[in-house]
């Protein structure tokens, strides 16, 4: 039986029953054991973790330390927390603080001088607290850390680093510290749980399998953004919804290009929030949210966590939300009444989207979520935490260090060879000091060495980032990386928060930029950030080749069409690879449809380059996403030499290792490892050659080896492919050959525009397409009789009527851009008789040139010499070789001849 005073307690905050996951978790956590407490958002596991263990610690109050920890992975969930458990808390006559990054130095002092009872805090400030004498005598009294988000931290290093310090903890306090885990959506529990308390420990699963209902609307759009925005207005207008909407989109620039189209098109309040804005702007959007005041907070993941947002009628997923848990993580934001199905509309102008939504729904059915995969190993995260330990103890035994460095489960196989290798570029560095026979090793007391500990607290790669500030509010908006700004400057216009903004300066030494707000019509560039693209699992990809076979053979309807208008043999899906090949004179495409999900597609892709480099003798051009892998080279391409690869035998680890040496991956990875070891500071910036030269000093120490090992962990799958492999030699998948005269609908998203020589060109979507024409049928020419040069006119293609000179009635009317006046009196002097210089007579041969394009094409030459960077030899190659009736195809020729001058225009003479 529950404590009678535990269930009125949570009676008098609104729980008149508790919950399943309560009724099983309470008494768990009142006998003191580790517990990993998994169930759905809603279900009040934040409750049944604090309510009991802040009624333990009322009757053990005795020292003025802090007896309990509670972890978040973001700093926005700490200040919800601490909103949300305060009264707990205060109820039971217990002090709670928060400290985390943005905790100013005068709190920061008190909560040292005067500790409270509960603390909550992130993953990276523990580092520091364990690293400082003040906090660490604050913390020898703990007895409870409850880890918040646990799914959160599994697959990331600040996992790893976490579990270290956990260990860390538990040698600084008195009392044997319970753990506590709270999770929404795990697929790996039993490693969870392990990975909580460690590797020798006993926990408690506490798991919540009911699955929540999902009422879910999927709606594909054939069309552009623009026509998403439309539904997605409309949509909200039907269903007369009046709380807030949330809007999920998987990266910030399309967070920020959605929001900026539907503030053009609706009177309906939408803001932005994702984590490049400034923390006053998020906070203010979360506070709108909490008042349930009506709108659209267009967003990332920074709301995908257990923020309390209020009332949420409907979530919104512009895009596959690519992942199982992303799905149920963001929809499941709806609705937080218990018992109340989640709502949602997902929206996609994309057909693998549609496809890849269904795969995921069909997968909550079966209650299959991707396994979220641990950093096993870290030797970075492990080189930080052994200065950290040095700081903490003073002399660290070695033999010591290593057994309870083992007792954090994802170090529990680490070998005293790695270890030792470890603390060997650690003294190199002078980070460390061993003592003689180096049986034990003791702190730097160097100030630089004390640097490196706090500059490499966060185990996230610094990024150079330039704050963005509005002039005319004196308001920081938020942040650009690096990468971007470079790209920008004075004047240019770019769309930030949902709106726009003129540069007016950027002050490099202090990282800022100043903006003025404006509208403006013309076509603006969205920033980028530093990011990692939401993978595809190899079980989800595996359905979304199924559900194709099933389209085909009519059991199974989708709002695309792209498989029922797929003239090809056999289907491509989970059993077959079929490969696209298209030939040219002096060049080889081939596009391999294969539903094996991001990470194996990316192995099989960098796998069958290095091997046909090797076989061909030629360069191998490739990329791939999904669903395809593209492979280009100046050669020829058979089936055989695909299969050949396949077929043979190979170490997957060695040709990887290989392969990837020198590319720009391992070379940015081997700069953010090195910052960890103390080979960079944290300003250095990155100089790729330098770094390469590094990586090849260092390729047989922990520095390169851990480089590796991240890559391979983050974007690769050896294992999976090498399953994969295996199932191609057993002929129990299957490789079909078409040649094509051009690639099918199917094969475009994976189409490069570094590949732009085959009939059906480039990875160019419908919006693209849109906006180009819109803006070459805009664009102002002016327009002069060639024979006599009299009349001159400026209009857009749009306004042209047929081409004839008012004076002569001659039909050779050339065109250049809207302010070219020297043009005319060149054409001028010719007629005058006067001798041209050469540069005159040039530009007049080339007048004649598009005269002639003009008196052959019409109105179609004046749009494709309305393009950047086109002249008359390229236009003439466009319009002969458009297809009639095809305007998509030739705009596409006119976006690839702009991209190729953009990119060559550098080499040009004039």
């Amino acid at each position: 039986m529950l404590d009678p005073t535990i269930s009125k307690k949570f009676k008098s905050i609104g729980f008149e029953e508790l919950t399943e996951i309560q009724k099983e978790a309470i008494p768990e956590i009142l006998e003191e054991k580790n517990c990993l407490i998994i169930a759905p958002t809603g279900s009040g596991k934040t409750e049944c973790a604090t309510i009991p263990i802040f009624s333990k610690l009322k009757t053990r109050k005795v020292s003025k330390k802090i007896k309990a920890l509670y972890i978040t992975p973001l700093r926005a969930l700490n200040r919800d927390v601490f909103k949300r458990i305060i009264n707990y808390a205060e109820n039971e006559n217990l002090k709670i603080e928060i400290r985390h990054g943005d905790t100013s130095q005068a709190n920061r002092k008190r909560i040292a001088d005067n500790p409270p009872d509960i603390l909550i805090t992130t993953p990276e400030t523990l580092v520091n607290l364990l690293s400082q004498k003040k906090h660490l005598d604050a913390l020898s009294d703990l007895e409870w850390v409850i880890i918040d988000e646990v799914h959160e931290l599994l697959a990331s290093e600040r996992g790893s680093q976490l579990c270290l310090s956990l260990e860390r903890l538990q040698i600084k306090s008195k009392n044997q510290i319970h753990r506590i885990g709270l999770s929404a959506t795990v697929g790996n529990p039993e490693e969870a749980g392990r990975f909580l308390v460690g590797t020798d420990r006993k926990f408690q699963l506490i798991h919540d399998t009911s699955l929540r209902n999902y009422d879910v609307d999927v709606v594909f759009v054939d069309g552009i953004m623009d026509d998403v925005a439309v539904k997605i207005i409309e949509y909200i207008k039907k269903e007369q919804i009046t709380s807030p909407v949330l809007l999920f989109t998987n990266s910030r620039g399309e967070s920020e290009r959605l929001s900026s189209i539907l503030k053009q098109k609706t009177s309906i309040n939408v803001e932005l929030h994702h984590g490049s804005l400034s923390r006053q702007v998020r906070e203010e959007t979360e506070d709108m949210l909490r008042d349930g005041k009506s709108g659209i907070v267009v967003c990332t993941s920074s709301l995908e966590l257990g923020l309390d947002i209020g009332s949420v009628e409907l979530v919104i997923h512009y895009g596959s939300p690519r992942q199982v848990s992303k799905f149920m993580q963001r929809i499941g934001r709806s609705k937080h009444d218990r018992g109340d199905s989640a709502r949602g509309l997902i929206i996609t102008e994309n057909a693998d989207d549609e496809f890849e939504i269904q795969a995921i729904i069909e997968r909550i059915k079966e209650g299959s979520i991707e396994e979220q995969k641990i950093h096993h190993g870290s030797l970075d995260v492990l080189a930080h935490h052994l200065v950290g330990l040095s700081m903490q103890v003073g002399n660290v035994p070695i033999e010591a260090a290593l057994k309870l460095t083992k007792l954090a489960y994802p170090f529990r196989d680490i070998s005293l060879e790695e270890f030792f290798d470890v603390l060997e570029i650690l003294a190199l560095r002078d980070l460390i000091i061993f003592n003689d026979d180096k049986t034990e090793y003791k702190k730097n007391t160097a100030f630089f060495a004390t640097k490196y500990h706090f500059q490499n607290l966060s185990t996230i790669p610094d990024i150079l980032k330039f704050k963005v500030v509005d002039t005319i509010e004196n308001k920081f908006i938020g942040t650009l990386d690096q990468r971007f700004v470079g790209d920008l400057d004075k004047d240019q216009i770019f769309v930030l928060r949902g709106s726009q903004w003129r540069v007016l300066n950027i002050d490099e030494k202090s990282f800022k930029i100043n903006v003025l707000p404006i509208r403006s019509s013309q076509e603006i560039p969205v920033p980028k950030w530093e990011g990692v693209n939401i993978p595809v699992d190899f079980k989800t990809a595996n359905k979304v080749g199924a559900f194709r076979t099933k389209v085909q053979n009519g059991s199974l309807k989708m709002m695309n069409n792209i498989i029922s208008n797929l003239d090809f043999p056999k289907v491509p899906d989970e059993k077959t690879i079929v490969i696209e090949s298209h030939r040219l004179p002096q060049k080889s495409v081939l596009i391999l449809h294969s539903c094996f999900g991001t990470k194996i597609n990316s192995t099989l892709k960098v796998i069958l380059e290095t091997l046909l480099d090797a076989s061909l003798a030629s360069r191998v051009k490739s990329s791939s996403d999904a669903y395809r892998i593209l492979l280009s080279v100046e050669s020829r391409f058979t089936k055989k030499h695909i299969t050949d690869v396949f077929l043979s035998d190979f170490d997957i680890n060695e040709i990887m290792s290989v392969a990837l040496k020198g590319k720009n991956d391992v070379t940015w990875k081997t700069f953010c490892v090195g910052k960890k070891f103390g080979f960079y500071d944290r300003s250095d910036v990155y100089v790729k050659n330098e770094i390469r030269y590094d990586f090849e000093r260092n390729i047989d120490t922990p520095l390169v080896k851990e480089a590796f090992r991240e890559l391979f962990h983050e974007k690769f799958d050896l294992e999976g492919t090498q399953r994969i492999i295996d199932l191609i030699k057993e002929n129990k998948i299957q490789v079909e050959w078409v040649d094509v005269d051009k690639f099918s609908k199917l094969a475009e998203p994976v189409l490069d525009q570094t590949v732009m020589s085959y009939t059906n060109p480039a990875n160019i979507d419908k919006e693209m397409l849109l906006k180009v024409k819109t803006r070459l049928m805009q664009t102002k020419q002016r327009l002069i009789c060639v024979r006599c040069g009299l009349w001159q006119q400026v209009m857009t293609p749009n306004q042209t009527h047929p081409l004839r000179c008012k004076y002569c009635k001659g039909q050779q009317i050339t065109c250049t851009y809207e302010y070219d006046h020297e043009l005319v009196k060149i054409i001028q002097k010719k007629h005058q008789g006067k001798k041209l210089t050469p540069d005159e007579n040039k530009n007049f041969q080339k007048a004649w040139k598009v005269s002639s394009l003009l008196s052959s094409f019409g109105k179609t030459a004046l749009i494709v010499m309305a393009a950047y960077g086109v002249g008359p030899d390229t236009g003439a190659r466009i319009l002969k070789n458009r297809v009639e009736g095809d305007d998509d195809y030739l705009i596409k020729q006119i976006i690839i001849a702009e991209k190729t001058y953009t990119l060559t225009r550098g080499f040009w003479k004039d």
